[in-house]
């Protein structure tokens, strides 16, 4: 129950926060970290029995198999502290930074909570595809976060990129992980790392390669790191949230989880090293020559992402080594830095590290902040990055060179990356705080609050004191060890070790770096900018850009104005396919049975359809054509009749006079020169062959259909479960509206649906304002006049089909509207009725709808009523 409070509680107060912030503005940030914060302790409840691995399991879709499985091992547990740990703070920190500038609070709190529910139902999911529903719905809460501010446009194309990368690389880990399961035998997780699948055949390298894709693109890894940097246009608490604590180390997670699994796979290592040490190289360089604080921020996040990819893949199979360490040094700094960050855009009103400078002597205690948080990132004692680097050395020193040339090469990474990692963490910390006092400070410079600086605060307080008392830290997390990823024979945390190789290389590390920023800074640092060679993202809008104007020329070439040119590709496709296939699999079977005496009754009706169908074709005249069609759908109602089905009798005889009836009414609006008017281009003598062919060519299809369908097959046992469970299940004696209602419910759900949104259309037409008889007679006539027109007098439709001389050159029964269309335009006729006339009356069609409703609940509650079987309620 804990579980389960701590999963869905922040989904529940999603719902209701929108609703809420309408009415309490500002102050909704602190209903959300109540929230939040019940969530956080229902994950911190889970800590005594971490060790354990239990498995938490509730019925789902118990016909399809599914249940909603949840696994609390050490490593979910880890995680889900972190994710609800850092909401709490950001949900704090965000009620003293969103102030009333910023609009619609309601919603940018119950962005947070679903983003935090998502990534808790992700880090605790035990069923791979529960696994990736929680995954995706990251990616929409990382949307619609990312994208808050949308009328700005780098807010529009930072979501955009993102929703872009995250979603279709999880499709291509969709791919992997459902081929793992059914390679595997089960989706189950805690089955799955119990006793991963094992394949001599290489077939586990293509898993993980679609499994890492996921991984990769999550955690802005290459070829994908260039969304990260973009998703700096939202705020801060979402980028304090997503880009430093939680989602970008999604990625980090899927690696850890599945490391028992796949660690045995050829690709493992090569694959995570190179790709995850060289982007860790790539966002260190891209962040030293960055200029923006959240950009640098963004970039550091990838390289340090890179890191812990990477340390995943070297692991040996004994298990990796202060993982949680590495981890959570990450979320300490970087999660205060993006909140210092935050606050000088805040209180400068800029993040350009160019336009800051001298806030030291009027923030002191936030320059303290940023101090620890550069310092951690650096790896200066005194913190936990110090720690961290120490243990990273000695695991670079005592595994990698085993490696050969893979290890050389991560130990390269490794020692230029933290060269430039300090390099760029003095930049930051004296660009900001140190130097001239720039005239953007003297303007607009104003104090934070205290409230505003405790969460950041918090977060560099932690980084002192288990950077200063390791141990306690060590002991914590290894609370959170997990058999089959963890090397439990590692030892305890230390601060000091004496005088070693490792220390010896970090002092010359943090001597270098320092001495490259004095030297670049003497050689005016922030006079540089990202060349366009590494800019990814302009890569990737370029391709987009060259994408669309490709399905322009494609659909250029292959468009048509004219439905007729379609039909024949799409009816010759129909009769290849079909035609072929019945063909292949029946033969000459096919036509057994066909030379049998036919009923007389029967033949006349058929002869007399045909007869009408003909004289469709061949008469004149819309009315005309109208009755003999008219006259066919009646006569297929008596064919009905013949094989004693009256509820398809009925209702095609219900359908056939309504339908005659509205386009009687329809025809009736159209001016009387309308039918004499029509022109069409006859076609070709070619064309007029291929139709006849193409039409002798249905109606043969049709025939072998019909043919096919009613041949004598064996007894079908979906049909024999379907009668003897009518009475029984669906409480009904007609087989057929049982069928309809409760076997095949989803289906008439769906036909349900398609009437309601023709309904909404049909909706919005009648609820236009009635014209007057003055605008009748001076406005155009018939279904192409709606009354709404442009300020040059050409009516909305006439505007969409100014070429009518085109038009007039294809055939009345060519110009055929889809149903999208209708909707379409109906639907915005209906959103611009009140705009471009008067108030809109809803008495009119108030009276209509209720009787409809009234009409169709009847007719769904009548079969049951009367179809209830003797003995039940």
């Amino acid at each position: 129950m804990n579980l389960l409070i701590a999963i869905f509680l922040p989904l529940l107060g999603a719902a209701i926060l929108p609703a809420l912030g309408r009415r309490l503005g500002p102050r909704t940030g602190w209903v959300a970290v109540a929230f939040a914060l019940v969530s956080f302790l229902g994950v911190a409840m889970l800590i005594p029995t971490a060790h354990a691995s239990r498995t938490f399991a509730w019925p789902w879709v118990p016909s399809l198999g599914l249940s909603l499985v949840f696994l609390a091992d050490g490593l979910a547990v880890f995680f889900g502290l972190v994710v609800s740990g850092m909401g709490v703070l950001i949900m704090f920190y965000g009620a003293f930074y969103l102030d009333g500038h910023y609009r619609d609070h309601g919603r940018f709190y119950s962005y947070l909570l679903l983003f935090m529910s998502a990534m808790l139902g992700t880090v605790f999911a035990g069923h791979l595809l529960l696994l990736f529903i929680f995954w995706e719905l990251t990616g929409i809460a990382s949307f619609l976060l990312i994208g808050f501010n949308h009328d700005k446009a780098e807010s529009r194309e930072g979501a955009r990129m993102a929703l872009l990368i995250t979603s279709l690389t999880g499709l291509v880990m969709l791919a992997g992980v459902v081929l793992l399961g059914q390679l595997g035998g089960t989706m189950n997780l805690a089955e799955l790392l119990a006793n991963p699948p094992r394949d001599a055949t290489g077939f586990m390298n293509l898993i993980l390669l679609l499994v890492v894709i996921g991984a990769f693109g999550k955690s802005a890894q290459f070829p994908f790191q260039f969304w990260l940097p973009n998703a700096m246009a939202a705020p801060t608490p979402v980028s304090a949230y997503l880009h430093s604590a939680t989602m970008v180390k999604l990625g980090v997670f899927l690696c850890g989880r599945l490391f028992p699994v796949f660690q045995q796979c050829d690709w493992w290592m090569p694959l995570l090293a190179i790709v995850a040490f060289g982007t860790m190289l790539l966002g260190a360089v891209l962040a030293f020559l960055a200029v923006d604080l959240k950009a640098i921020l963004a970039y550091s996040t990838v390289s340090q992402l890179g890191l812990l990819i990477g340390y995943y893949g070297m692991a040996p199979a004994e298990g990796v080594d202060f993982d949680y360490l590495h981890i959570l040094n990450h979320v300490f700094y970087k999660g205060s830095l993006f909140m210092v960050a935050g606050i000088v855009d805040h209180a400068v009103g800029t993040r350009d590290i160019r336009e800051i400078g001298g806030l030291w002597k009027r923030a002191p205690l936030l320059g303290v902040i940023m101090l620890i948080g550069c310092a951690a990132m650096a790896g200066l004692p005194g913190t936990t990055g110090f720690v961290s680097k120490e243990y990273l050395l000695k695991e670079v020193f005592t595994q990698f060179p085993a490696h050969e040339y893979l290890g050389w090469f991560a130990l390269g990474c490794i020692v230029l990356t933290s060269l430039i990692k300090i390099a760029f963490s003095a930049r930051l910390f004296h660009g900001v705080f140190f130097g001239p006092v720039t005239d953007v400070v003297k303007r607009h410079y104003h104090a934070p609050s205290f409230g505003l600086l405790l969460p950041p605060l918090l977060l560099a307080a932690a980084s002192v004191v288990f950077g200063c008392h390791p141990q306690l830290l060590g002991q914590l997390l290894a609370t959170f060890e997990v058999n089959g990823l963890h090397n439990r024979a590692h030892g305890e945390l230390h601060l000091w070790h004496g005088i070693t190789r490792e220390l010896l290389t970090s002092t010359a590390l943090v001597v270098a770096g320092l001495a490259l920023y004095a030297f670049i800074y003497r050689w005016r640092a922030n006079d540089h900018s990202i060349p366009r060679a590494l800019r990814f993202d302009l890569a990737f809008a370029r391709g987009l850009e060259l994408f669309g104007k490709f399905t322009k020329l494609v659909t250029r070439g292959l468009r048509s104005d004219a439905p007729m040119d379609y039909l024949p590709v799409l009816i010759s496709f129909l009769i290849l396919v079909v035609g072929g296939t019945l063909v292949r699999t029946l033969g000459p079977a096919l036509l057994d049975g066909v030379w049998t005496a036919p009923d007389p009754l029967r033949a006349m009706i058929a002869g007399l359809i045909v007869l009408a169908v003909v004289a469709v074709i061949v008469l004149r005249g819309w009315i005309t054509q109208l009755v003999c069609l008219s006259v066919a759908g009646f006569l297929i109602s008596f064919y009905y009749v013949l094989y004693r089905a009256p509820d398809l009798a009925l209702t095609q005889l219900l359908v056939e006079t309504v339908t005659l009836i509205l386009v009687l009414l329809l025809l009736s609006r159209f001016p009387r020169s309308a039918e004499q008017g029509e022109w069409s281009q006859p076609f070709s003598a070619a064309r007029r062959g291929l139709n006849v062919a193409l039409s002798l060519g249905v109606g043969a299809l049709m025939f072998a259909l019909v043919l096919v369908f009613t041949r004598e097959e064996p007894a079908s046992r979906v049909g024999e479960l379907v009668l003897e469970q009518t009475l029984p299940l669906a409480a009904g004696a007609n087989a057929v509206n049982t069928t309809l209602v409760d076997f095949r419910g989803l289906d008439t759900l769906g036909e349900i649906a398609v009437l309601l949104i023709t309904a909404l259309g049909c909706l919005g037409l009648l609820m236009r304002r009635k014209r007057t008889r003055e605008e009748y007679l001076s406005g155009p006539k018939g279904p192409a006049g709606f009354g709404i027109e442009h300020e040059d007098g050409e009516d909305e439709l006439s505007s969409q089909n100014r070429g009518a001389e085109v038009r007039r050159s294809v055939p009345p029964h060519a110009r055929l509207q889809g149903g999208t269309s209708v909707v379409g335009q109906a639907s915005r006729l209906s959103g611009e009725a009140s705009a471009c006339h008067a108030p809109l009356d809803r008495r009119d069609a108030r009276p209509t709808t209720r009787l409809g409703l009234a009409a169709r609940i009847l007719s769904a509650l009548t079969p049951r009523t009367r179809n209830q079987p003797e003995g039940r309620p």
